[in-house]
């Protein structure tokens, strides 16, 4: 099977599901949201206690716009010199609010490739000179 696109954007490491956790509860503060990574996928705790953990990225990003409609569209515009964590979950808002394709392009992305993100949008990872990843 293969693994949720989110996993699939840098070379492989055992700390991307704790970034990728990190960088989600960053962008979910206004919610007060907590989000933990575990071996099914993401756990996540509101402020009055746990909610139903969420198998992908994209679950946690659609459950977060489905609470509150309006706060991730900030998170959806382009945006330059993101480290890779806040940039994969950008690339998810963005995902929501576009219909593609987005582009995401970084320093050691491997060979360029499309992916598939939240509701199928492609999208295209490409490497670029210079340090931290974009979102376009």
């Amino acid at each position: 099977m293969r693994a949720p696109w989110e996993d699939t954007v840098g070379p492989p490491d055992p700390g991307a599901s704790r970034r990728l956790a990190a960088a989600l509860t960053r962008a979910l503060a206004p919610l007060r949201w907590r989000v933990g990574s575990w071996a099914g996928g993401y756990t996540v705790a509101g402020p009055a206690g746990a909610l139903a953990p969420a198998a992908s990225l994209d679950e946690v990003v659609a459950r977060a716009r489905a609470a509150r409609p309006g706060l991730l569209h900030r998170l959806a515009e382009p945006a330059e010199g993101l480290d890779l964590a806040d940039a994969v979950v950008r690339v998810s808002v963005a995902a929501l609010h576009r219909d593609g394709p987005l582009l995401l392009a970084g320093p050691d992305p491997g060979r360029p490739r499309r992916l598939t993100a939240q509701r199928g949008v492609p999208v295209d990872v490409v490497p670029r000179t210079g340090a931290g990843w974009s979102v376009g």
